[in-house]
């Protein structure tokens, strides 16, 4: 073992005694505000050393660069890779132990860089950056890294080993031990800790009770068969939404700030280039430091730098606006629907946990009216990938107590690959919607009658390789369009008359989407379509040249970088759109004339994911983030209070 190795493993035996306090000090901010809304904390459960890097930039980097306290929980001891040299690497460590170390000390640097703290001698911790000690987590102990000059910022390494994680997560009579180091002259050896399962969600749910994580990022746990996935990395994320269920059981009222962000895996590959050019050398610089300690490049695909996907993504539809005119938003918190809306004395209402869905939400909601004036909110149901809503009982009013069981368009295995719900109305206000199926394709199902039943069934529309979600609109005949992003181009479907059957796909002529699209009305009865470039971030936007009729060419705007698709609002009859811009903030631009939009705004705040927008029956625009504490936030556009509210 190496000089530095030694060193590191004294100072593992002595355990120091600074742990506690740090721990402390968490839980006193984390209770301390008498609503019971926590201090944001944003939480990582991930399977190795690399898979934070990889699959969540730059949303990682963002949040440590916008100074959120950070805890990152590696399960495994990453142990089939690593090496201890620098340059010219031609063979792996002698022993588990080695490989494991030398992936830490890949994830420390990177971990470094992110947060802005830098070696001097680059590769290594050789200057003491970073504190190690042994954490006490329940009935057992983990090892942890803190980062000195920002002690915010903490890993966690549990050490079982690389490749039996999956066997753990499916099989729960099986047991697996830690990888330890060896002894280190007159100490005692470390003795390794044998986990089953159960005591791997345990420990997971003993963290967040410690911790109090308002944000929970993990991989997919529902990958697509079809397309490459790793098993650990599954098991990692199946623990993950586990020990969020039972740290609910266990704290109902801190677990219920818990908002969930999950990231799509190999199967990015496949996707279009989402990152700017900025976005993907950044990250590409940050793996660089891990990879110092880890040669084994024959395990990376490039095409992973340059995207970032979610496994559900939140879209932009979560919110609306009620009959009386006044908005209202919703957010999924650790499975559960809450809300808040402004109120009839102009402030805004609490966040209301609304009934019981049965199951465990994914966080894209949609928000449709019915035609009686009254909301309905739609979801995919995670527990059994059924697609549900929940109305209101009177318009404006309270909610009802159960839910509307819509069922799946694809029942069976590949029910757990159907996307997320999106609504329109039909000419005659009947509710239709439309979602991604299992097959790739698009599915629908309508209201027989308006604000009556939904007793159509499902219609498989055709298509293939869209990306989820879709969107869709009532143009300006009053017929129904909906669009879809694919991995090459812009598919479309339309009613070919009113309340009629629908025609397509079609394809938008030069849409190169790299991100869902979003459709929207402007005041001349034209649908505007937005969406993100592939290969540059840029935001797209094709224009109808007349209501419900062809195409133009499309129109970039480069705006302020980020990801995912915008939002958009129309006030005043003209189109206002929203980015979660690079730097995770909002960015507004507006439309100034039928085929310009004017300079993008950055309106500042944190913005977790995507945006929402509606706007109020007086004619304000007001968008919707949730933050990093997991709250809702709004700012009304162009008014005297023009500023951002919450958090609710």
């Amino acid at each position: 073992m190496s000089s530095f190795g030694r060193r590191r493993m004294l100072a593992l035996l002595a355990a120091a005694a600074f742990a506690e306090p740090l721990l402390a000090t968490r839980l006193t901010t984390a209770t301390a505000a008498t609503t019971g809304e926590l201090a944001p904390l944003v939480m990582q459960v991930v399977a190795h050393e690399d898979d934070d890097i990889l699959f969540m930039n730059p949303d990682l980097a963002a949040s440590l660069a916008t100074q959120v306290p950070t805890v990152t929980v590696f399960l495994t001891a990453g142990n089939q890779t690593g090496d201890p040299c620098q340059t010219n690497c031609g063979g792996q460590p002698d022993t588990d132990w080695e490989r494991t170390q030398n992936r830490q000390l890949g994830a420390i640097n990177a971990y470094s860089r992110m947060a802005g703290v830098s070696d001097t001698v680059p590769g290594t911790d050789e200057e003491g950056r970073w504190a190690r000690d042994m954490l006490r987590v329940g009935d057992r102990s983990v090892e942890r890294y803190v980062l000195r000059e920002r002690p915010n910022v903490h890993l966690i390494f549990v050490n079982l080993h690389d490749g039996n994680l999956i066997s753990l997560e499916q099989d729960r009579t099986a047991t697996d031990f830690t990888v330890t180091p060896p002894p280190v002259d007159n100490h005692p050896p470390v003795q390794p800790t044998t986990y089953n399962g159960n005591q791997v969600a345990g420990l997971l749910k003993d963290l967040m009770v410690a911790y109090q994580p308002s944000v929970l990022r993990a991989q997919d746990e529902y990958p697509d068969p079809a397309k490459r996935w790793h098993p650990d990395h599954l098991a990692a994320a199946r623990f993950a939404a586990e020990a969020a269920l039972l740290y609910r059981a266990a704290q109902p009222g801190t677990a219920m700030n818990l908002v969930q962000v999950n990231y799509r895996d190999y199967n990015i590959e496949t996707s279009p280039v989402n990152l700017e050019a900025s976005a993907v050398t950044a990250k590409a610089g940050i793996f660089a430091e891990y990879q110092s300690h880890d040669h084994s490049t024959g395990n990376y695909s490039p095409d992973w730098f340059s995207r970032m996907y979610y496994r559900w993504s939140r879209g932009t539809s979560w919110a609306g606006v009620n009959a009386d005119g006044r908005p209202q938003a919703f957010v999924v918190r650790n499975g559960m629907l809450y809300t808040c809306w402004r109120t009839t004395s102009g402030g805004w209402s609490d966040s209301l946990q609304l009934a019981d869905p049965g199951g465990r939400l994914a966080p894209g909601i949609a928000v449709g009216t019915n035609s009686d004036g009254r909301l309905e909110v739609f979801a995919h149901r995670l527990s059994d990938h059924h697609i549900v809503s929940l109305a209101q009982n009177t318009p404006s009013q309270e909610w009802r107590q159960r839910w509307t069981d819509h069922g799946t368009p694809n029942p069976g295995n590949l029910a757990s690959q159907v996307g997320s719900p999106v609504v329109a109305n039909d000419d005659d206000d009947r509710l239709e919607l439309f979602v991604r199926n299992a097959g790739g394709g698009l599915s629908s199902k309508w209201q027989t009658t308006p604000s009556g039943d939904w007793s159509s069934g499902w219609a498989d529309m055709g298509g293939s390789d869209i990306q989820d979600p879709v969107s869709a609109v009532r143009n300006g005949d009053r017929r129904i369009e909906v669009f879809a992003s694919t991995s090459t181009k812009m598919l479309s479907w339309w009613q070919t008359s009113r309340n009629g059957a629908f025609a397509g796909p079609g394809e938008i002529p030069g849409a190169r989407p790299a991100s869902p699209p979003k459709a929207v009305l402007n005041g001349a009865g034209r649908i505007h379509l937005a969406y993100r470039e592939s290969g540059t971030g840029a935001m797209g936007i094709s224009r109808q040249v007349a209501p419900g009729g062809s195409w133009t060419t499309p129109s970039f705007y480069q705006g302020h970088g980020g990801v995912g698709e915008p939002a958009a609002t129309v006030a005043g009859g003209k189109v206002t759109l929203f980015e979660r811009n690079r730097g995770t903030g909002v960015s507004s631009t507006v439309q100034a004339t039928e085929t310009v939009y004017a300079a993008w705004k950055d309106l500042g705040q944190t913005a977790l994911d995507y945006p929402a927008a509606v706007t109020d029956f007086a004619g304000v625009a007001h968008v919707f983030v949730i933050g990093t504490n997991g709250r809702i936030y709004v700012h009304p556009m162009n008014t005297p209070d023009g500023t951002w509210h919450g958090p609710f």
